[in-house]
């Protein structure tokens, strides 16, 4: 492969890590979404 087939090749491989963290991420964000909320009232 040519040098900047090696580049592209690293750059689309960074790319696929960082949607998959980005995809985790709003994993959590969503499943926090849908916890329970407490209410505690202090008389």
């Amino acid at each position: 492969m040519s040098d900047s087939d090696v580049k592209l090749v690293e750059a689309l491989r960074a790319s696929l890590k960082e949607t998959e963290r980005l995809r985790g991420e709003h994993r959590k964000i969503i499943a926090a979404q849908h916890e329970p909320i407490a209410i505690i009232g202090l008389w």
